[in-house]
């Protein structure tokens, strides 16, 4: 291609050819006569897409057309950079395929580059397709920063002929749906972040480009029609990317609510406010002008986004357009409450869309009712630090204005948020609230989560401590901000708990506001000791200064700007006066950020899981340890810098009774995440990762021959590769095919081909009922090694499983479902090694059907029941804190995959015959009162090729939980024991436990 190009369209596309056709026939008529080349960057489609993207790119645009097909799906951000570097235009217009430009899009934007210098880039106001009654809607028309620094659409959801779509604006962040940049611009500034996966590329950029002094605009005269999110998978990373922009670019940003608030008068899409200065007083108006006017310049960017004038404009609004109408209008009306957010139109919206079945709008109207509650949360979680700015600057009008903002916050919450959120939290009782996201454990902490209040009489513990319940809280400070290590210490000063000492250890800190700091509070309160270091010695060493300072028999573990929860060690004193046996105390925790918003709980297994610890250190916080067994085994080691606490956790815990380590279930420490803390991501410091390697490595040394610990790829998590034994046990491979045996060849080639452990034998258990046909056709499989076993047709499970086992010569027993395919080599060799360990009664492997887990073992969760856990999940899909990819204990697996030693179930008494329905189930719990683990051990895969007939085996499907058998309910109902008593196991994750109402009943 020859001439001046003037701008290079670059559109990654990856299948959704339907799409990438429209958007390639809108382009061509509305560019034709435009100097400028469209690049499609082909992420591996399976579809039309490789045949017919080439062929109608030529006809549409000849010689200015390029496609460009890569082997494998490269995700949004490296195809849009393999785009940029083929590409030889002035200007980069980003184009997802799922778009429809529409007349005069094209010209608009180029010329903004002339207009304003200091752009970096730009792009069109995004518009969702025509929908009866409303026309065109706005999808996008720039991107908020919100004070806590978080991301959204503004307008979204407003007409697209509304004067507001009609302004020019600035902004620091714009969608990559359609951006438009400068190729000199882009490639200066390192192209998009290739770490990203699907998504968040668009905004770390802008960060990077506004951090340089650029600005972003979007330019109204230009339309552009987006479908949204229809790439397959299109939010599946979206925790890791966030992750990822908090760690690198979210600190680039500012917030900038107040600007679109003052330029515009309107508060749409989080929060129930609406129009501001065409309902107020002309007086409340100049107030705000007069705020706005000091905030121009980001002195105080908060004030305006927590000033207290919402209430007349969004009632205003509500009145005017949001009468009620019946349930059969659910998208209508979903369309108003985008106009008029309002969380009582939205709590009625919301049961109506359930009985509708309608999905995508009963997900808006929860997200509208959570949204409000974080809003007003973040309201008046500003007061303080306001009344504080206000008085250090003297700005005697502020402080005026915030007693009166004070004032309507405290009236708007008795009339209006509390009643509003007991309505929601009897209703949300009934809802799933999945722990991992922020709305949903904001809503739960109002109800369920609720932590408990100190006795309003005396508690004996505190008035007296007995048997030594007092705690040394053990913290090593090295130059932490004021603000962080003043917030840790006023939580440890507002403990419940009276009988503590709080033990600083300062490791040489250069900055001087930190002893002015620690020397304040320890003439302040006489239970905080300081000790200051000569020299920096780093943490481990910081610690075991504070250890050695330590009087009382209890220690608890503490970073310099975490916090705990003002009930914490009164919660654990309890504990220990229960548990006076008990040698460690670990509580659940969870993340907070600078502005206090607690977040990203970690709900732990309250059973012990030492497959698990060799994986992750699950302890963390809050960890309380008897002082004298810190102090004999050495302390913290240096040489594990980072994970320190780990290496002493394992030395502290080896060759213990695990009965002996407490588990608390309540939510006792808010660990910090800020840049640079391993709250946000362990992976900001990969020589604690690197340690935490080494401290298992080491701990195997000692307990285990020939195991080696290494780390999973792409993760900060661990497994193990322990060895063999020295003579290989003989292996029985009981095939439990029922009604299947047809699939048996195909199952015995896979074994075949898969299997490198030697010492095997095959033992096919099948129906006596099975056809003429079936049985002939087998016959010729027969060998030495490969035997088949009838059984009489009425058989359940158990009685199957138990002729296999008594017909095995092997050592060690594997029932494998009919149809159960292995998907990698060495998988025997992973499931011996495992089992051949003291403590392991019995393991299971990962099974995989089309792509997803079919369970990742089963536990017992918050409804006391035994269910499947992880069932559905995406095989690559993250889940909550990597469980779907450790090796865990569980309590209890099933027939699909079980290998057990012959001697165990020989001992244990075989699988019980009055159980036909749960009988591995109920060996597993069995196997489990005799202190033997089960553990699912992923590193060996096998795949279900067919949704198999379960051929009678188990009539309930691993899907299912084990209270539909009467006999097992009979024997375990009572004896169930919750892992953690917040969590309830639904489906590929978990939803938070919110009450009695909501606890299903055994009967």
């Amino acid at each position: 291609m020859s001439g001046h190009i003037e701008a290079s369209i670059i559109i990654p596309v990856y299948n959704q050819w339907a799409f990438t056709r429209a958007c390639l026939e809108a382009l061509a008529a509305t560019t034709a006569d435009k100097a400028c080349e469209v690049i499609v960057v082909d992420n591996a489609s399976s579809d039309a897409t490789p045949e017919q993207c080439p062929l109608l790119g030529a006809q549409l645009f000849g010689a200015r057309f390029r496609y460009q097909r890569s082997e494998t799906n490269l995700n949004f951000g490296p195809a849009s950079n393999l785009g940029a570097r083929l590409a030889q235009g002035v200007f980069l217009v980003f184009l997802n395929n799922d778009t429809v430009p529409l007349p005069g899009w094209y010209q608009p934007l180029i010329d903004d580059f002339s207009a304003y210098p200091d752009i970096a880039a730009t792009g069109p106001v995004l518009l969702y397709p025509e929908s009866a009654p409303f026309g065109h809607t706005v999808q996008h028309l720039g991107v908020f920063v919100s004070p806590s620094l978080r991301v959204g659409h503004l307008y979204e959801g407003i007409a697209a002929d509304c004067e507001l779509t009609k302004k020019r604006r600035f902004f620091q962040v714009i969608t990559g749906a359609c951006l438009v940049m400068p190729r000199s611009v882009f490639m200066d500034i390192g192209m998009f972040d290739e770490g990203y996966i699907n998504g968040v590329e668009d905004v770390d950029i802008c960060a990077r480009l506004y951090s340089q002094g650029y600005r972003m605009t979007v330019n109204p005269d230009s339309r552009v029609i987006h479908h949204t999110s229809q790439t397959p998978g299109r939010h599946r990373h979206e925790q890791e990317n966030f992750a990822r922009h908090a760690r690198h670019s979210q600190s680039l940003l500012t917030p900038d609510w107040h600007l679109h608030l003052k330029n515009d008068g309107m508060f749409l899409k989080v929060g129930p406010w609406q129009t501001l200065q065409g309902a107020l007083p002309i007086q409340q108006c100049q107030q705000l002008d007069r705020i706005a006017a000091i905030s121009s310049r980001d002195e105080i960017r908060d004030i305006l986004v927590r000033y207290p004038l919402w209430e007349e404009g969004w009632q205003a609004m509500v009145r005017a357009g949001c009468d009620a109408e019946g349930p059969d209008r659910i998208v209508e009306r979903l369309a108003m409450l985008k106009l008029f957010p309002s969380p009582e139109k939205a709590l009625e919206l919301y049961p109506d869309a359930c009985l509708a079945r309608n999905k995508d709008v009963a997900s808006y109207a929860f997200g509208n009712l959570v949204g409000f509650c974080k809003s007003f949360e973040e309201y008046v979680a500003a007061a303080e630090s306001m009344r504080q700015w206000c008085a250090d600057i003297g700005m005697d009008e502020l402080a005026e204005q915030y007693t009166a903002w004070q004032a309507g916050a405290d009236g708007f919450y008795a009339a209006s948020y509390v009643p509003f959120i007991n309505a929601f939290w009897n209703m949300s009782r009934l809802l799933p609230l999945p722990p991992g996201e922020d709305w949903s454990y904001t809503l739960w902490r109002h109800g369920a989560g609720r932590p408990s209040q100190a006795p309003e009489t005396a508690d004996p513990l505190c008035a007296s401590p007995e048997k030594g319940l007092a705690f040394s809280i053990l913290m090593p400070v090295y130059n932490p901000r004021k603000e962080h290590l003043v917030a840790a210490i006023e939580s440890v000063l507002s403990q419940q708990y009276p009988h503590w000492e709080l033990c600083i250890a300062d490791d040489a800190s250069t900055d001087p506001v930190v002893r002015d700091v620690l020397e304040g509070y320890a003439g302040r309160d006489s239970r905080i000791h300081v000790i200051y270091r000569p020299e920096n010695g780093h943490i481990a060493a910081a610690t075991n200064t504070a250890l050695a300072a330590a009087r009382y028999p209890y220690a608890a573990l503490m970073d310099q700007d975490d916090l705990l929860a003002p009930e914490a060690l009164r919660i654990v004193a309890e504990a220990i006066a229960a548990h006076p046996e008990g040698l460690l105390f670990y509580s659940d925790e969870d993340k907070v950020s600078d502005d206090g918003a607690a977040f990203y709980p970690h709900f732990k297994n309250g059973k012990w899981d030492w497959d698990l610890l060799y994986a992750q250190n699950f302890v963390n916080h809050l960890g309380v340890y008897r002082t004298d067994r810190m102090r004999n085994i050495g302390g913290f080691r240096e040489g594990f810098r980072g994970s320190q606490d780990f290496d002493m956790l394992l030395r502290y815990t080896a060759g213990e009774d695990r009965a002996r380590f407490v588990h608390i279930p309540q939510v006792l420490y808010h660990w910090r995440a800020h840049a640079g803390s391993t709250a946000v991501d362990v992976g900001v410091k990969s020589e604690a990762v690197d340690s935490a390697r080494r401290a298992v490595q080491s701990h195997m040394d000692l307990f285990f021959n020939n195991a080696e610990v290494r780390i999973l790829s792409r993760t900060q998590f661990m497994r193990v590769e322990f060895a063999l034994p020295e003579k290989r046990p003989l292996v029985s491979l009981i095939l439990d095919m029922g009604e299947s045996l047809p699939l048996l060849e195909a199952q015995l080639s896979a074994l075949a081909a898969r299997t490198t452990y030697g010492k095997y034998e095959v033992l096919a258990l099948h129906s006596a009922a099975a056809s003429r046909a079936s049985l002939a056709r087998v016959q010729r499989l027969i060998s030495k090694s490969i035997r088949l076993l009838p059984h009489p047709a009425g058989f359940s499970q158990a009685q199957r499983l138990q002729l296999g086992a008594q017909h095995a010569q092997g050592q060690i027993l594997g029932f494998l479902s009919g149809g159960v395919v292995p998907l990698t080599k060495g998988w025997l060799e992973e499931l011996v090694s495992c089992l051949c360990r003291d403590g392991v009664g019995a393991v299971g492997g990962k099974l995989l059907h089309a792509g997803d887990m079919l369970h990742g073992g089963y536990l017992v969760d918050a409804s006391s029941r035994l269910t499947a856990i992880f069932r559905g999940l995406a095989s690559d899909e993250p889940s909550w804190f990597g469980w779907n990819m450790l090796a865990r204990t569980v309590d209890a697996l099933d027939g699909l995959c079980l290998f057990t030693p012959a001697a165990t179930l020989a001992q244990a008494g075989g699988f019980d015959a009055a159980m036909p329905h749960a009988s591995v189930w109920d060996y597993c719990l069995r196997l489990g009162d005799k202190g033997l683990r089960s553990v699912w051990w992923p590193f060996a895969e096998f795949f279900l090729p067919q949704a198999v007939e379960r051929t009678g085996q188990q009539s309930l499907s691993p899907y299912d939980d084990a209270t539909a058998d009467p006999a097992f309910m009979v024997r375990w109902a009572d004896r169930l024991v919750p892992f953690n008593k917040n969590l309830l196991a639904r489906g590929a994750g978990w939803v938070l436990f919110t009450g009695e109402a909501g606890r299903p009943r055994v009967t």
